[in-house]
């Protein structure tokens, strides 16, 4: 690769089609069941080769940078970490194009320290196996490791233990985002709030990666989040705005993550615009996708001058 070429990649959120907390372990960590899926609301991150000595640089942009420090940015941290694996000075510019909402459930941030370590792995020629990358990945976040496989994928352990399932078919859906206040450190607020009663054995969790794996489409009664009775405990104002997206016409909604998205499924047939116009009018951002396979993301090789501005 030539001094003036980029790498570009998508960094595309998820959601959790079930999410099982099975309890709590030793070290403090939650031991979880769960299965993600990859969609089509994407991030895309670029990585530029700086002259030596030049140093790292991240520069955020889109509709969700506002507010995101790109010297605490987890694309920032991703970078270092390979570097020091690597023990390679980190001479690259790095632009994430922020169009995942945050903090959703979504994991924006862990798909593009995700795709930054994808990414670093090729500019410099590291071409580590997909262990090695998993281990840095899982020293980022839960999720991150998820992400360098992409699709759909069984995860244990805390989150880092991933087991791809086969792509589903295409799914279509709508994300559906409440205005609320960003809550700080809310992944670990709602971690606090389980009670004992919450946690479950996974059965449901490893029930729907089966059918997954037999190709079948994953059944609604096992799309299941321990996190949607923290919320319904915890969080009235939250529970308000999902009731009002029910009384709009969503029939069952599930919950990204630990929120405060929430997503449904549409019918190839229902007419996207009127749903999102009767979900805007209740206050919700809206946004269409699809599941997203893995096999539909792939690096690109780009002249540098268009990665800037």
């Amino acid at each position: 690769m030539s001094e003036a070429t980029s790498l570009r990649l998508v960094a595309p959120a998820k959601i959790n089609l079930a999410l099982e907390v099975l309890g709590k372990r030793p070290d403090g960590f939650h031991e979880v069941e769960t299965v993600m899926t990859t969609i089509d609301l994407a991030d895309r991150v670029t990585v530029t080769p700086r002259e030596t000595g030049a140093g790292l640089e991240v520069v955020l942009t889109g509709p969700y940078a506002e507010g995101i420090d790109p010297h605490d940015d987890l694309s920032r941290r991703a970078a270092i970490r390979v570097a020091e694996a690597a023990g390679i000075e980190p001479d690259v510019r790095i632009q994430v194009e922020k169009r995942i909402p945050s903090p959703g459930g979504l994991g924006g941030g862990a798909s593009d320290a995700a795709a930054v370590i994808r990414l670093l792995d090729r500019l410099w020629g590291l071409r580590w196996k997909m262990p090695r990358l998993e281990a840095i990945a899982a020293t980022l976040g839960s999720d991150v490791p998820f992400f360098l496989h992409a699709g759909a994928a069984r995860c244990t352990g805390r989150g880092e233990v991933v087991e791809p399932l086969r792509d589903m078919r295409p799914l279509r859906l709508l994300v559906l985002l409440p205005p609320v206040p960003r809550l700080e450190q809310k992944t670990a607020k709602r971690y606090a709030a389980l009670h004992p009663h919450d946690f479950t054995n996974g059965d449901r969790t490893r029930r729907l990666a089966a059918r997954i794996a037999r190709h079948a489409p994953p059944p609604t009664g096992d799309l299941v989040n321990a996190f949607e009775r923290v919320i319904e405990r915890t969080d009235p104002e939250l529970v308000a705005h999902y009731a009002r997206y029910g009384q709009a016409g969503a029939l069952q909604l599930h919950l990204c993550g630990a929120g405060p998205a929430v997503y449904l499924f549409i019918r190839e047939d229902a007419k996207a615009s009127e749903l999102r116009r009767d979900f805007r009018a209740v206050g919700a951002t809206v946004f269409e996708a699809r599941t997203l396979r893995r096999d539909a993301i792939a690096i690109e090789e780009r002249p540098a001058e268009a990665t800037e501005g």
